[in-house]
Formats: C-alpha cells, structure tokens, sequence
C-alpha cells in the first residue's frame, strides 16, 4: 500500500463543490436512466483519495446496501493487468512482442499472429465469447476452464488477415494469459499475484471462484428487455420485459486474461496509482503500456467501428485505450460481464485515477463514465 505523510495529503487538491455535484448528479442520472442498483466511485489524485461514495443497493433482494468496500466483478479490465504481465516479460528478456503466438502456444502456429498483435486486438482471431455456442452452453457451467475457448480459437481460421483490422477479441487476451504462463513458468494468476498485487498492496483482487461466499459482494442483475427475452422460449421467461433480474453466473475462470478479475474499487485505484508513478514497468516498457497500436499500413488501431470522430480511441499495447475528454488525454477501460460493469481509467496530466464500478451489466456505462471523466478534467 502506498504511503504518504500528512504534508503530502494536505497538499492534494480536493473536488471542487462543482466537480462533487457533477459526479453525484452523472451517478443519480446513470442509475436512474440504466436501472443500476449500486456504483461505486472512488477518485484518486498524486496517490491519495479526494472521493470516495457508494450508492444504491448491491442486493436487492436482501435490501443490503453498497459500500467502497463492496466487490463487484472487474471484466475486461483485467486485460490491463494480462497486458503488463506481457510486457513485464518483455522487460525481463523471456519473450519478446514479436514472437508468434504459437512460438508459446502450438496450437496457434499455423497462425501467422505476434504477441504485439495479440495486444492490440488486430490479431484476426475469431472470438469465442461471442459464439452463441458459448453463450447458452459453456459460459455458466461451473468447473470448466479456458481449455475449450482455446480449441476453439485455434479450430477456426481467421477472421482477417493479421494487422489489416482492429477487432475487440477476448480470445486474444486469453492466448496471452496462457503464454504468460508458458513464459514464466508460474500459473496466471499466481503471477499476478506475485508482481503486481502483493508487491502494491493489492488486498481484494483475485481471479473469480464460481460458487465461492465473496464478502461483500455485490450481486449482479440485467435490465430485461424485449430483446433478451426474445433468446428464451416463452415458457421460460422470468419476468415481463421491463424489469430487473439477476444475472446468469458466468463462470469467468473461461476467460482468465480476458476478465476474471474480482475485488474492490481501492485496488483498481492503487494500480493506477501504480501506473501513473511508474512502479510497474520502466523505461521504454513503461512506454510501450501507453504506446498506441498500428495496423500494418501504420494506420492507428481505432477501438469501436469506422466513425467520423476527430479523436477517435486507440487500443494501445497496455491492454487500454488512449482517448480524449474535453481535450485532455486520458487512458482506461470499460469491463463488462453476465451482471456488471466496470470503468476504470488514468489522466496522466491531473495526476488522477478514478474507478467506478456497478453491478447492471448492459454493455454502454458511457452515462456514467463520461460525465464523471468531464467533471474530473475542469478544474
């Protein structure tokens, strides 16, 4: 855990009155408009915490309330954590970006596919996690692992030619846990555990246990719409649509370096804290976590579908993305899964690292997250 002598926290500048009605104004208007039971926000600056706040209920079933200690699922903002695991590696000369895939992994060498593409989500192979096979059939069975991802992955020719698009692929992030493991010599979450979360003082986050009692946690639920319901037969609706449910377990061990990462809004902002003080990586590696990809023509790696936008987001190597508020860069991620969504980001040039986390799992938090961000970078 960080630490810091009173003179330092007496000279952190706190929110405005302005920027702490923003937020709570963003999280009253996000909760109301989405249905999400509970969201937690937690803002550092220079390492030391100027808001901290939950709100809602994280069980509504039982009434219980959220709290800064509550624990929500972290999704694919795990994939931060996989991608400095990668290049920690790099740093330590056992594998270098450039290698193939299936250098580490041989079920993947008939694909002409890089480490560096891998990061970057260019790599062209087909996603898994959004097979409807996955989806109805092996996403919640409870003591299953990555192993059928994988085949799967590598069963199925590419999608496109490596480095000509920039796909959002959690198959790719679960190849890289798995080559994290064939580097080093450790299982993945016991490397994480030993470079990155004891050695920082991370105390809550671990890698989801699917059935296992979490204090604390926050239940997940969906908002159930005419949508969803369509995926079921009549006879098995749980409720009209128009309501809340709770969510369908997934087991996240299936998709390790992709998003099974569990724990509290404390430790997402010690790991910013972390990134932005450079105690994780150095050098030129430390570079590399926030260097925007390329396709192969040099073209930028832009996150979501062609659009107009004059700052368009860029996947960049740290397993984030670089994106613009009001002008401002800034660095983070979205994770979502069967029940919750996460947000976590950096802004190197206000010293700021901010999380905010919810247990409503619809995939678009931006109501939340981009006034919160908007409110953090006027000062």
């Amino acid at each position: 855990m960080f630490a810091f002598s009173v003179k330092l926290l007496l000279s952190v500048a706190l929110l405005t009155p302005s920027q702490t009605h923003a937020i709570e104004s963003a999280v009253a208007d996000g909760m109301s408009q989405r249905h999400i039971p509970s969201a937690v926000v937690r803002v550092d600056r220079d390492g030391a915490t100027i808001y901290n706040r939950a709100f809602g209920m994280r069980n509504l079933g039982d009434r219980l309330a959220a709290t800064t200690t509550t624990r929500y699922q972290y999704g694919s903002i795990t994939k931060q954590f996989t991608a400095a695991a990668i290049l920690l590696l790099a740093q330590e000369g056992k594998l270098s970006l450039d290698d193939p895939a299936g250098k580490w992994l041989p079920a993947f060498a008939k694909f002409p596919v890089t480490i560096r593409q891998l990061l970057v989500h260019v790599s062209g192979i087909v996603d898994f996690t959004g097979t409807q096979e996955y989806a109805m059939d092996i996403g919640p069975l409870p003591f299953t692992g990555p192993q059928w991802g994988l085949d799967y992955a590598a069963s199925k020719p590419l999608e496109f030619t490596p480095g000509t698009k920039a796909v959002y692929d959690n198959s790719g992030y679960v190849i890289l846990a798995h080559i994290v493991e064939a580097a080093s010599g450790s299982d993945f979450e016991s490397f994480l555990s030993d470079n990155f979360f004891k050695p920082l003082g991370m105390q809550t986050v671990h890698g989801y246990r699917m059935l296992s009692v979490e204090p604390n946690a926050a239940r997940g639920y969906l908002w159930w719409t005419d949508e969803l319901a369509k995926t079921l037969p009549p006879n098995m609706q749980p409720l009209k649509p128009a309501t809340l449910v709770e969510a369908i377990p997934w087991n996240l061990r299936q998709v390790d370096g992709a998003g099974f990462l569990v724990g509290e809004a404390v430790d997402l902002n010690i790991w910013g804290n972390a990134l932005l003080a450079g105690k994780i990586l150095h050098g030129k590696w430390r570079d590399a976590f926030y260097e925007g990809g390329t396709l192969s023509d040099g073209t930028p790696a832009y996150t979501g579908g062609d659009n107009k936008m004059k700052n368009r987001a860029i996947y960049c190597y740290g397993g984030i993305a670089r994106f613009t508020v009001d002008g401002v860069t800034a660095y983070g991620a979205n994770g979502g899964t069967f029940g919750f969504l996460a947000f976590t980001a950096t802004i190197p040039s206000k010293h700021i690292s901010v999380t905010v986390l919810t247990n409503e799992g619809q995939i678009d938090n931006s109501k939340l997250s981009t006034p919160i961000l908007d409110a953090l970078v006027k000062q």
